[in-house]
This record gives C-alpha cells, sequence and structure tokens, in this order.
C-alpha cells in the first residue's frame, strides 16, 4: 500500500517521457526540487517516500545536468515501468488527476504544483469566472497566488478554453505583455486595440505581479484592462496591492493557509508537531516551505519577514549568502547560465530561495527573501552590489545585458548616463521598447535637468506615439529648446501652421548637410500626407519644396540626391494623376538607370497600378504582374509598396485575394526597421486592413491614425478619422 505523498510523487514523475532516463540535460522538474516543489511539501518530506519507492523499485535516482541550473550535476529522478503501472492501478488513494498538458495553455505559465486548502477561494474565483467579471488576487509575496491561479487555469484549459499568462516586471510595457503571451499579433500602438484580437468567449488572460509595473507604463496598462473589461474578456490581476487600476471585478484576499492544508507541507514524520509549527509559522506557505528541522522556531508572535530574517537567513552559511548576493539586485527573472556564477544557482535552489519563471527557463529570488536581505543592507553595500553587477554584464554582447547593465548604472546614479543610454538608443528602442523607456524614465528621476536624456525621452515617447507623455518630458524646458520635439508634436496634434514653422526653420538653417537632410525628411513626409482631401496649397508647397532643394557638390552624393528627387517627384505626379509626368520621369530615371534595375520596376508597375480599372478585363493581368514583380524585389519597402497598393485596388473585386495578399506582408520586419518611411508603411498597412469589413475596421482605423500622426501625416490622420466617426 502506497501513502499519498508516494502516489503523488509517481504521478508528479509519469508526466515525464521515459527517453529522458538516458538524457544528459534534463528539466528541473525531476530534480529533488523540481518534485518537491510539484508536490507542494519541503524538500525533506521526499526522503522518506522516496527511499520506500527505490526500494520497491518504482523509481531509480542518477545524476545528470539540470537545464538552467548552472553547470554541476544534480540528483534526478525517473520513474521505472513498474512506477508507472502502479499510477494507473492507484486512481483511489489520491483522487486528483494527473496534470494534462494542454496546447491551449500559452504563454510564461509557471509549472503546475499541487494546491493545497483554498477551498473557499477556489470557489469564490470560479462564481466570479462563470458571471465573466475580471479578478483581483491579491496577497503578499509567497502566500501562493501564482500557484491558485495556475491550478484554475488548468481547469479551465482542459474545458477547452485558451488562457495567456504573462509575468509581469517594471521593463515590461502592454506590447512586451503581448509578446511574452504569445498573442499572435503585430505591434498595435492604441494599446486598446490588442483586446478586439481576443475571443472573448474562448480565452482568459492572467497578468501575474501587476504591482511590478513600472509607473511609465502604468497609463497604458490601465487603457488595457479598461478595454478587455468593455468587452467582456475575462482576465485576473494578481499582485500584492489592492490598486485595481480602476477596474471592477471580484476581489480575493489571499491570506494564511488553513491549519489542516498548511501541515500538508512539512514532513510527516515530524508527527504533531506540525501543528505547533504552521501555528508559529502564520500558516503562510512559503515560511513553511522555509522551514529546517535543523533550525529553530522562531518566538509565537515573530511575523514572517522577521522569521525569514532571523531564522532562514541569520542561520544560512556564509556560501549562501554570498550566492545570492548578485540576485539582491537583479531587476527582472534572467537564465541561471547568464549570472555571474552559474553554479550557485542549485545551492540557492536547495534552500527554496529561488522563483522559477515558465518552464524553469528564468529564475530570480524570491521577492519576499529579496526584500528582507536588501532591506537589512546599507547604501554603500547595495551600491557595491550594482558596481559588481556592472562589471559583469558590461562583458556581454546583447541587448538584455545591455539593458541590465544601464539599470545598475541609474541606480547607483553614476554621472554621464544620458551618454550610455544615447549609445544604446538605436540597439534598444527596437528590441527593447517598453524596457528602454523604463530605464529613461528612471534615470530623469536622477537627472531631471539633463536636455540631452530629455530630448531621448521625448523622442522616444513620439517613437511610441505616446503623445502625452512626450509633452510631459519637455513640459518645464524653455520653449526655445527641443525645437525638433516641439515640431512633432504639433504636427501630431495636427495644429495649423506646422509646415510654415518648418519651412521657416528650413530658412534659417545654415548647416548645408542639415538643411539637405530636414527638407527630404520633410518632402517625404509631406507626400506620404496627401490624399484626396488635400488642398492645392499642400500641392504647391511640395512643388516649391522641391524646387529649393540644392544638390550636394560630390558628384556621388549629387546621383544619389537627384535620384531621390525624381523619386519625389513622381510620387507627387501619381498624386495628381499625372500620369504623363509620372511616365516622362520614369523615362528621366531609365537613361541613367542600368536594365532590371529595380527602382524603375517599381515605379513603372506603381503607375500601371494607378492607371488600372480594376474591373476591366485586363485588369486580372496587370495585377497578376505587379504581383511578380513585387515578389522579385528585394527592397522590403518597394516589395510592400506595391503589394498594398495591389490591395487596395483588389478590395472591391476581389476581396479574399486582398486579404491572402495583406496577411503574407511581413509587416512586423518593416516595424522593426525604424526608418520614418517604413513606420508610414505600417501606417498604411493598417489603413488597408481597415477596408476589409466591420470586424477589424474601427480598431485598423484608430491604429491607423495613431501612426499617420506619429509620422508626421496630420492629412492622412484627418481623412481617416472622417471615416470613424462615419463607422
Amino acid at each position: 500500500m502506497l501513502s499519498p505523498a508516494m502516489i503523488r510523487i509517481l504521478r508528479w514523475l509519469d508526466a515525464y517521457p521515459a527517453t529522458l532516463e538516458s538524457a544528459w540535460d534534463v528539466p528541473r522538474s525531476i530534480s529533488l526540487e523540481g518534485i518537491a516543489d510539484g508536490i507542494g511539501v519541503v524538500r525533506s518530506a521526499l526522503f522518506q517516500p522516496m527511499n520506500t519507492l527505490e526500494e520497491r523499485g518504482l523509481i531509480q535516482t542518477r545524476q545528470a545536468h539540470v537545464i538552467g541550473s548552472g553547470r554541476r550535476k544534480r540528483k534526478v529522478v525517473h520513474i521505472t515501468q513498474n512506477g508507472r503501472k502502479m499510477v494507473n492501478e492507484s486512481t483511489d488513494e489520491v483522487p486528483e488527476r494527473r496534470p494534462k498538458s494542454i496546447q491551449k495553455l500559452r504563454g510564461q505559465l509557471p509549472e503546475r504544483t499541487h494546491l493545497h486548502g483554498r477551498r473557499n477561494e477556489l470557489q469564490r474565483i470560479h462564481d466570479a469566472i462563470q458571471r465573466g467579471e475580471p479578478v483581483h488576487l491579491r496577497g503578499m509575496p509567497g502566500i501562493g497566488k501564482s500557484t491558485l491561479a495556475r491550478h484554475i487555469v488548468q481547469e479551465i484549459g482542459e474545458g477547452g478554453r485558451g488562457v495567456h499568462w504573462v509575468q509581469l516586471d517594471s521593463y515590461c510595457d502592454v506590447h512586451e505583455a503581448i509578446k511574452r503571451m504569445e498573442i499572435k499579433s503585430p505591434q498595435i500602438l492604441d494599446v486598446e486595440g490588442y483586446a478586439s484580437l481576443i475571443d472573448k468567449d474562448q480565452q482568459i488572460l492572467i497578468f501575474d505581479d501587476v504591482h511590478l509595473i513600472s509607473p511609465r507604463h502604468e497609463g497604458a496598462f490601465s487603457k488595457l484592462f479598461k478595454a478587455l473589461e468593455e468587452q467582456n474578456i475575462q482576465f485576473m490581476l494578481l499582485g500584492r496591492d489592492r490598486d485595481t487600476f480602476s477596474i471592477d471585478g471580484e476581489y480575493v484576499d489571499l491570506g494564511p493557509l488553513e491549519q489542516d492544508a498548511a501541515v500538508e507541507l512539512l514532513n510527516p514524520e515530524l508527527g504533531e508537531q506540525r501543528s505547533s509549527i504552521v501555528e508559529t509559522l502564520g500558516g503562510h506557505p512559503l515560511a513553511i516551505l522555509l522551514y529546517n528541522e535543523s533550525t529553530s522556531l522562531p518566538e509565537t508572535d515573530q511575523d514572517v519577514r522577521a522569521y525569514v530574517e532571523h531564522v532562514v537567513l541569520g542561520e544560512a552559511s556564509a556560501e549562501v549568502h554570498d550566492a545570492m548576493s548578485p540576485f539582491l539586485v537583479l531587476p527582472f527573472p534572467v537564465p541561471a547560465d547568464r549570472m555571474p556564477e552559474p553554479d550557485h544557482v542549485p545551492l540557492l535552489d536547495e534552500h527554496t530561495l529561488l522563483r522559477w519563471g515558465a518552464r524553469n527557463t528564468t529564475m530570480e529570488m524570491q521577492h519576499l527573501i529579496r526584500n528582507v536581505c536588501k532591506s537589512s543592507l546599507d547604501a554603500s553595500s547595495i551600491d557595491a552590489l550594482h558596481a559588481s553587477a556592472i562589471s559583469h554584464w558590461q562583458q556581454e554582447n546583447d541587448a538584455l545585458a545591455s539593458i541590465l547593465e544601464l539599470h545598475h548604472r541609474i541606480q547607483r546614479g553614476e554621472e554621464g548616463i544620458s551618454g550610455h543610454l544615447s549609445s544604446r538608443a538605436n540597439e534598444l528602442m527596437t528590441t527593447y521598447s517598453g524596457a528602454f523607456a523604463t530605464l529613461l524614465d528612471e534615470a530623469l528621476t536622477k537627472e531631471s535637468e539633463d536636455l540631452e536624456l530629455i530630448g531621448l525621452a521625448a523622442q522616444h515617447a513620439l517613437n511610441r506615439a505616446e503623445i502625452e507623455i512626450a509633452k510631459s518630458y519637455i513640459s518645464k524646458i524653455d520653449g526655445n529648446q527641443l525645437e525638433n520635439i516641439r515640431l512633432q508634436i504639433a504636427q501630431f496634434e495636427g495644429k495649423k501652421g506646422v509646415m510654415d514653422d518648418l519651412e521657416s526653420m528650413l530658412e534659417n538653417l545654415d548647416d548645408s548637410d542639415e538643411k539637405l537632410r530636414v527638407q527630404l525628411s520633410v518632402l517625404s513626409r509631406s507626400i506620404d500626407d496627401l490624399s484626396a482631401m488635400s488642398s492645392q496649397e499642400e500641392f504647391d508647397r511640395i512643388e516649391r519644396l522641391l524646387n529649393q532643394v540644392q544638390l550636394p557638390e560630390p558628384e556621388g552624393e549629387r546621383h544619389i540626391i537627384l535620384t531621390t528627387i525624381v523619386v519625389m517627384r513622381h510620387a507627387l505626379a501619381i498624386e495628381r494623376n499625372d500620369i504623363q509626368g509620372a511616365e516622362f520621369l520614369i523615362g528621366q530615371l531609365q537613361e541613367i538607370a542600368p536594365q532590371g534595375d529595380p527602382l524603375v520596376e517599381f515605379l513603372t508597375t506603381k503607375t500601371e497600378l494607378k492607371l488600372v480599372d480594376p474591373t476591366s478585363a485586363n485588369a486580372a493581368l496587370t495585377f497578376k504582374n505587379a504581383e511578380r514583380i513585387a515578389t522579385q524585389l528585394q527592397h522590403p519597402l518597394y516589395k510592400t509598396s506595391l503589394l498594398l497598393t495591389i490591395c487596395e485596388h483588389l478590395v472591391e473585386t476581389q476581396l479574399p485575394r486582398a486579404r491572402l495578399i495583406h496577411a503574407e506582408i511581413d509587416i512586423q520586419s518593416i516595424d522593426r526597421m525604424e526608418l520614418p518611411s517604413a513606420r508610414r508603411l505600417v501606417a498604411k498597412w493598417w489603413e488597408v486592413k481597415s477596408m476589409f469589413g466591420e470586424q477589424d475596421r474601427v480598431m485598423a482605423l484608430r491604429e491607423a491614425i495613431l501612426r499617420y500622426r506619429s509620422v508626421g501625416c496630420p492629412g492622412r490622420a484627418r481623412s481617416l478619422s472622417k471615416q470613424l466617426h462615419k463607422v
């Protein structure tokens, strides 16, 4: 007869294939620490039942490398064939089922572990989900919020609904959260639009550690949560505080475990002593799991923090304290092998000091432990930890390491931080946009008058279409400073007279290279801003600006600028329906371009598409030829521009074909290019998407409007706004 603990161990191990028995790399879940986590007991509670199971030939142990836990081998456990047979025969003793692997559970779900107690909280959450209400699950660190939520979503997933889980931190914005949740979507600047992608009847979203959201991103998350609530999409917010983000719903405050459930975490060999241990530790699950039989219990009136500080950490060895040091200033979970001393990870894991992320691929210090340890350090000790971290991360050569290095430099209050941030801007603005925004915000709290830093933060906010944040950054700056930022804001808001200001600024620019750069930027943006609503005055202004461009003297540069001007004049002719003028310009290019030049092919095809009548007999051939040329073009912007033009023409006559072509455009790659022309193409992609039907129209129009505003195309934004109002 097997005990319930033995059956739980076998059931946990039965979820893993026999092929792991000979593997060098194995998951943490079959290490002693992983099994203890999985069945929800202290590590010492495994020894007796595992000895019995091994003696009876139901499990076997060996040394292997545990993935994500340093280089040293660790003891791992496998279930034998006899053990698997025993699992199938032992359904009465422990009735709960073995966890299933469910495809609909996506994102950063923690490992599912055995849930002790919590019957009342479970019922309240189930009832709220049945009512379709948001759930706010609150409680102190280590109390079991994630464990409870993970148990609930397992049942939801087995019932057929999809689950998306994100582990939040202060460097995560809404876009990163959606990515971590594995919700397929291009990046949406209008964050409320993400709610339109969720099937309200089939999916539930879990936001873990909402209290860690940076003040820089609170506004965006608040908009997202509000949009989810308004569209009746089910979601749960897990965190410490009662901050609701102005969201109604069911509040569940998670307190200590009931005594009968809490004693199950301890070694059964302790007998009746377990009750007094639980009572002394206040029923706090993490405190109980940290209990070691070789250490003394605290006084009964000590709270959990005091117990951790004076007993758990007070009696820990110097080796454990040294191993903990780098984790005390780590801002978010990272893979174990990225830490300064990866081989320290197993030691900390043995002492239940680590909190593991999704699929045990990342880890950090248990928040309760970290908070207690850090609060006991003086400023010089913390500064030394940051300095050591900088030394480690600056040796690495990737974006993640850059984020961590910059974080530690900012926390130290180093001088010249704006220089460090500026030098990494191109790398981080794209790959870690939300994290870079947080870093800039944190740096400004320490260097609030650094003009370079303010300009960089405001520009990054504008790139993210966060206009109010950009305005707040420059609100205390003299009106004559950061003129370029102010002009961009004015363009975004569609204020009159912006183009007059730009022309005036151009007249006062003495540097010929800078003047040429600004002229070309203004011209390309102005041409892309033209629409059916554009006035003759706008066309005349563009013509005037084109005539003012002075070609540079060096022959190579002169040729490039001349070609650019011809392309701009061609685009202007197309907008004016001046086909003869467009064909003349193509002829000029053909005289100087080699045979089969992609630019000539691109402009020729654009002209042919402008001429075609979608309902005519030869339209199909024209579209087919345009698709062929587009697929052959190596330049991604030319290719995308042609495909979007084809989509526009096909909307009325071949909508399914238009949808298919649109869906095949790799718009996320275009978005990552961070070029103004690429960003305008992304806006066009959303505009075309709005033409496909009612389902996505409002969301796509809002996104296109926001993107056109963010790239200085207020005319197109106004035109689409009129469409949106009609909808």
